[in-house]
């Protein structure tokens, strides 16, 4: 091979004093940083929430389906305030529970002076 040769694996091989200056560089991602989330939403849901008829159901169904996927599909309680981040206000949230409902997609578990448990359904 050339001296010029861009491919000559000599070249690119990393020397002992280059490895100890990566080493430990991998971990030193700041801890508590957003990462990029996203939501899988189910055809099925898709195609029922068709008939949905206020945005605010769907702002529930996205909070729900990624708390459902947060908890490993266990029932979600869901108070007030983790919807208020979600632009959803205790009336509106009641409303789009009920629509939720009727559409088959959850069940709710209303226990009073106590945050509505919901369970998704055929996810």
């Amino acid at each position: 091979m050339t001296e010029d040769d861009p491919f000559d694996l000599e070249k690119l091989r990393l020397n002992a004093e280059d490895l100890r200056g990566y080493v430990g560089k991998a971990a030193a991602v700041p801890h508590g940083r957003r990462q990029d989330r996203f939501i899988i939403v189910p055809v099925l849901w898709a195609d029922r929430l068709a008939d949905a008829r206020y945005t605010s159901t769907l702002k529930l169904v996205l909070h729900l389906l990624y708390e459902h996927w947060k908890r490993g599909g266990q029932p979600v309680p869901l108070s007030n305030v983790s919807l208020s981040s979600a632009g959803v206000n205790r009336r509106t949230k009641w409303r789009a529970l009920g629509e939720l409902e009727r559409l088959r997609l959850i069940e709710v578990e209303r226990r009073p002076r106590k945050s509505p448990r919901v369970t998704l359904l055929k996810t």
